[in-house]
């Protein structure tokens, strides 16, 4: 099966993708900020995502996020969380750099549709943000699910918490 033909035969992934446009919707909900309780605050950074990156990401466990981000001289600032993850949460020693390295070998090969079209259609257009949080490892989950809570990146295939679902996600 290609991977726009999957995309558009999952329910979430083809309400969010307009594969022609190349389009994603988002819910920006600033009540949803003020809910994530990320205590203390995250020393994010960044690297632009392609193969040369790789051996800059740390080889800790944390946080991530991939980011849309589109510099233009007329326009100011800005980007979108597309996905946002983990990895080494205290069940795996799996690490951020080993992660970077995963998602640009799902990059190349179909594994999962949203994914793919995530790193496929923003390619060169991705920033791979990171907060490595060796000393936090049993928080991981909790601070992954707080994010998303707050952001609901439209890429990430996760259920959220039951709090931060509208209606519509329910069924």
């Amino acid at each position: 099966m290609h991977w726009s033909e999957a995309l558009t035969r999952d329910p979430v992934g083809a309400s969010l993708v307009d594969n022609q446009l190349q389009a994603a919707t988002f819910i920006v909900a600033p009540a949803e900020f003020h809910r994530a309780n990320v205590v203390p605050p995250l020393a994010w950074q960044s690297v632009k995502f392609g193969p040369s990156a790789k051996k800059s990401v740390p080889e800790e466990p944390g946080l991530y996020a991939f980011v849309v981000r589109i510099p233009h001289a007329g326009l100011p600032p800005h980007g979108w969380v597309m996905y946002i993850g983990q990895t080494g949460d205290g069940t795996s020693d799996a690490t951020l750099r080993g992660r970077f390295g995963q998602y640009l070998q799902e990059k190349k090969k179909f594994k999962r549709a949203r994914v793919f079209f995530m790193l496929n259609a923003w390619d060169g257009h991705l920033e791979f943000f990171y907060s490595a949080l060796p000393a936090r490892k049993a928080e991981l989950v909790n601070l992954e699910t707080q994010l998303l809570g707050a952001f609901r990146p439209p890429f990430t295939d996760r259920t959220y918490p039951a709090t931060y679902l509208s209606p519509s996600h329910a069924f």
